[in-house]
């Protein structure tokens, strides 16, 4: 039920670069765009439907799926450090071992002055690393909270230390929505226990921008000392003023686009064209990965792929929270890190850096794995 949308999207996706191979959707666009980016296009998904269906064979039961999760916590702890002392103690690299096999690059201030200056790691921008961290967030607070149930105090203390880690390069992303993944994720990892130290947090949020309207040179300096200027804007854009928010504007104009070729698409690659024929704007992708999809190969596909993803989503959601068997802390955070992935790519893409995309089929194979779990016990 869940592999065969996908496999009719890759032959629908295919069909569509096989007819687009000779043909530029464009007129004079020969010079800045290539049909065979239709071709590479599909490197991004259909190798990832392989990877979806055979993910599953290392995720089938619990003591796997946490083996996983404790990979993707220690992997992810050198890119704390090196986020770390990129923010605090300026080291940027690029450094390399072995005669430059291997090169540890992260990005100085001055190349990320139109991002702000938050933490990236050895991420391109903010928003990407800060997909990355609350993506292994949940695991990091599940993989505490079990070893606290177990008294395992060094355990326990190790992992509280590695998700103060977590939280605070979060925040020093300056990514709205990593800051907001970070507090959605928190109720559904720990219940509604979480609302008495949840509440506090958010309504000292408030107060804090509210404080900052007051037109106060000191209490506007203070507030800044606390909270890094370019994050305060971003929060209060998102509070104040996300109705004007531009991303808007973009959605309309991919709608507009697509209802001129709805059901194939443009082709991979073509929105910053297209944006570029309307406005004198720099725009290279949709901030949605349904319409990113659905222009680069129709709705047909995206509808193929998006309704397979939301489908398993509810039917996991079902199987995690609903069932007396599966409502263990390590699937609540599988769900919890796969909802809040999916949901901050309808604003925001982050797709397309290859360990995210890879990282997030894993997380959807491990709740397709829950699911035949389950239902292997009640057979």
């Amino acid at each position: 039920v869940y592999n065969f949308p996908l496999i009719l999207g890759s032959i629908v996706m295919i069909l569509r670069s096989i007819v687009g191979t000779f043909s530029y959707p464009i007129d004079n666009s020969a010079e800045i765009w290539r049909p065979e980016l239709n071709w590479i296009g599909l490197t991004n998904w259909i190798p990832l439907f392989l990877c979806f269906f055979s993910f599953q064979n290392y995720l089938k039961t619990t003591d796997q799926r946490a083996t996983v999760s404790k990979v993707l916590i220690a992997s992810s702890i050198p890119i704390l450090f090196s986020g770390l002392s990129q923010y605090f103690f300026n080291l940027y690299g690029p450094f390399q071992i072995f005669n430059g096999l291997i090169i540890w690059f992260q990005r100085s201030p001055d190349s990320l002055s139109s991002y702000g200056q938050g933490l990236t790691s050895v991420f391109s921008n903010q928003n990407y690393a800060g997909s990355w961290l609350t993506l292994i967030w949940p695991f990091c607070l599940s993989n505490f909270l079990i070893n606290q149930k177990k008294k395992n105090k060094l355990k326990t203390r190790v992992i509280f230390c590695i998700c103060i880690l977590f939280t605070m390069c979060i925040v020093l992303t300056h990514s709205r929505g990593a800051i907001l993944s970070l507090i959605i994720s928190l109720p559904i990892v720990l219940g509604k226990s979480s609302i008495y130290f949840l509440a506090p947090i958010i309504i000292l949020i408030f107060l804090i921008i509210f404080l900052n309207l007051i037109p106060s040179y000191e209490l506007n300096g203070f507030i800044n000392k606390i909270i890094p200027n370019d994050l305060f804007l971003k929060l209060n854009e998102m509070i104040f003023n996300f109705p004007k928010s531009p991303r808007f504007i973009i959605w309309g104009n991919t709608i507009n686009f697509l209802t001129q070729k709805p059901f194939f698409g443009w082709g991979a690659a073509t929105f910053p064209i297209l944006y570029s024929y309307i406005s004198n704007l720099e725009i290279y992708h949709t901030h949605n990965l349904f319409l990113e999809l659905s222009l680069a190969y129709g709705l047909v596909t995206s509808i193929l792929v998006f309704s397979t993803i939301i489908i398993l989503i509810i039917n996991s959601y079902s199987v995690i929270f609903r069932n007396q068997g599966s409502k263990t802390l390590g699937n609540y955070a599988w769900w919890t890190a796969t909802f809040i992935f999916f949901v901050g790519q309808m604003y925001d893409v982050v797709y397309y850096d290859l360990r995210i995309s890879i990282s997030s089929w894993i997380m959807l194979a491990a709740l397709r794995s829950i699911i035949i779990e389950k239902n292997s016990k009640e057979i």
